[in-house]
């Protein structure tokens, strides 16, 4: 009876690990601009606008600290890495507030964050 409990956890906990894991695409930015307020204005508020006008966008979810402005986007069947190209190309284009200086972007495939 041990053993058959034991084989029916082990089965259970498989099932989870094999589940495919909803992917999002992260983009960030590290600007040189401090003050939180003000990248919700000159960097968080624009990207997620021309972001949302992506075909498949379901959700937006953004940070912004220090220096630092985070979106991940999320795609309506999970991201691939052509969601990743397509939201390179849109914020390629994007122009910012001339006075934001940006020292680095990366956008990149990535787990979506577990509910907790």
């Amino acid at each position: 009876m041990l053993a058959l409990a034991a084989a029916l956890l082990a089965g259970s906990g498989s099932t989870h690990a094999d589940e495919a894991k909803v992917m999002v695409v992260a983009v960030r930015y590290e600007v040189t601009e401090q003050v939180p307020d003000r990248l919700e204005q000159t960097v968080a508020d624009p990207l997620q606008h021309t972001l949302m006008e992506l075909p498949g966008v379901t959700a937006l979810n953004s940070t912004v600290s220090h220096g630092y402005v985070n979106v991940d986007v999320q795609f309506e069947r999970g991201a691939t890495e052509k969601d990743v190209a397509t939201v390179s190309r849109r914020i390629d284009e994007l122009v910012l507030d001339s006075e934001v200086v940006v020292m680095s972007r990366t956008v990149r495939l990535v787990p979506a964050p577990t509910a907790r």
